[in-house]
């Protein structure tokens, strides 16, 4: 990718922790990449290491398409000295803190996009969706140009980008950055992910507002164990504790939930580091919480709740259904507040946020049915969608949902278990099945089941349709999974497919919208 600054000069790099071989007192650099494919002529080359590749086996190829620098681990430095394809004019950058070194080179090399900008990280396993799109949505509304880094992409000033990730390799995120500081961008709200933040893909960006939204089981076929999982979502902090160390005016505030002992954990943690920034703890259920939500009202038109923060309520009225939604627009509001925004302008542009896409959308039909498309992929995301359509009272719930293969199995008879105690009828049928066997999936999911009253129907346009004709007047079908995925991955082809789509044309032909 095209870089910004090219004179890359010993001062510059001794600064950022590279030990230069092959090397004099500067390089000009043309583009930059982590990927060997992408090298040409001029560019530099930082090899990252993959989950089951090393990024030093493809150093070599990077030199042979002449590659103005290569930049890789230290621990690998003698094993590429003692290489017969190493001589002493390859220009190649060692350090013992790679992905630091990397994460802050590759944002030099774009011009360090952060530096003009407020960013705003939101991690958790549920909700960042919600929470990053209605802060990017808040913030337009505020009259301030602002950018959303994401699951659903990159959007700048109401642009849209698909991206396919929901926190992009560190070329591609501070390339997008890049791109949002030329127009004039003053506040990035990024989705980071946890593996993201393992990976060190969000190293480079000054973070001046953390929020931390929940931890529940998920992605443990990556992670391995819930302490690995938490860790790298504390990373965040982590970062903001270390920039605002060095730089106390560079972290602005964070916003905890402390719904699970992990959000508490959290919390406890980062005031115990006696960080220069506000860390607020917000809860649904505690009123001894920094902010606490109560007197929640629910109907289908929307919710509304009092939010209480340093001794005084605010009312929050919102198009956006459930009360995780309550939640994730009060971290909004308090990370507005953080940032300097006055009360009632803050209030009042969370208040204009619209729903987000496969979050939560309801598509209404005749006779008071509805179809909820959510992108509920974990247990708790599950349950808590399902509570939501039971709270609003319809004479029953249908739940239909898959699991993805070549992921968390841990997880399939658990999510199996909330649907069937929050649904009134389970329908199971697939989502990515990948390269696994639905059939093996779907069984999976069945050992979980506490209820004999549910039906198997892999093909998902298929289920969908069962869905809709058993749907009968002040029903809900719940559509959980995919959310806003326009595809569906079956072996190793990627198919067109939308949940929201599918049921809109079914519910014409079935004539009950």
């Amino acid at each position: 990718m095209k870089a910004v600054a090219t004179d890359f000069t010993r001062p510059i790099w001794e600064s950022l922790g590279w030990e230069a071989f092959g090397v004099e007192d500067r390089v000009e650099i043309k583009s930059v990449t982590q990927d060997s494919r992408e090298v040409k002529k001029g560019s530099a080359f930082f090899a990252y290491d993959g989950s089951k590749v090393s990024g030093k086996d493809f150093i070599w190829e990077a030199f042979d398409k002449q590659a103005a620098a290569v930049f890789i681990d230290r621990e690998y430095k003698d094993e590429i000295f003692r290489d017969a394809r190493y001589n002493l004019h390859l220009p190649i950058f060692f350090t013992p803190d790679f992905l630091r070194a990397a994460g802050r080179t590759i944002s030099f090399f774009f011009g360090e996009p952060t530096r003009y900008m407020a960013c705003v990280g939101v991690t958790g396993t549920n909700g960042k969706t919600t929470i990053a799109h209605s802060l990017y949505q808040a913030l337009n509304q505020l009259g301030k140009t602002s950018m959303y880094i994401g699951t659903l992409g990159m959007e700048v000033s109401r642009h849209k980008t698909v991206t396919g990730m929901t926190t992009p390799d560190t070329v591609t995120l501070q390339s997008m950055l890049h791109q949002g500081q030329k127009q004039k961008a003053l506040y990035a709200c990024l989705e980071t992910s946890s593996h993201g933040l393992a990976q060190g893909r969000l190293e480079g960006i000054n973070f001046q507002i953390g929020i931390f939204t929940n931890l529940t089981q998920d992605h443990l076929d990556y992670h391995r164990n819930m302490e690995s999982y938490y860790r790298a979502k504390r990373r965040l902090f982590e970062y903001m504790l270390f920039s605002s160390r060095k730089q106390p005016e560079s972290a602005k505030g964070a916003v905890i939930c402390i719904d699970d002992d992990y959000g508490r954990r959290l919390y406890l943690w980062l005031k115990s580091q006696t960080p220069s920034f506000p860390v607020i703890s917000l809860s649904l259920r505690d009123k001894t919480a920094d902010a606490y939500i109560t007197d929640v009202e629910a109907t289908f038109d929307g919710y509304s709740c009092v939010l209480v923060f340093a001794q005084k309520s605010y009312f929050i009225k919102t198009r956006l259904l459930g009360r995780f939604n309550l939640m994730n627009l009060s971290s909004a509001f308090l990370a507005l507040l953080c940032l300097g925004f006055g009360t009632e302008e803050a209030l009042a542009a969370i208040q204009q946020v619209e729903p987000v896409p496969g979050r939560f959308e309801v598509l209404r039909g005749k006779e008071q049915r509805a179809v909820i498309i959510d992108y509920a992929h974990s247990p708790d995301a599950l349950a808590k969608v399902l509570e939501t359509a039971q709270e609003l009272t319809p004479a029953r719930v249908i739940g239909l949902f898959g699991c993805g293969g070549d992921r968390d199995k841990d997880k399939r008879p658990q999510m199996a278990e909330v649907a069937s105690l929050h649904s009134d009828l389970c329908i199971l049928t697939n989502d990515n099945p990948r390269s696994e066997d639905p059939k093996n999936i779907i069984e999976d999911m069945r050992k979980g089941l506490k209820t004999a009253r549910y039906l198997v129907i892999s093909d998902r346009e298929k289920a969908i349709r069962a869905g809709l004709q058993i749907l009968g007047p002040r029903q809900v079908l719940v559509i959980a999974g995919k959310g806003h995925e326009d595809y569906q991955i079956i072996g190793n082809k990627t198919l067109h497919f939308s949940d929201r789509d599918t049921a809109l044309k079914l519910m014409g032909s079935l004539k009950i919208r």
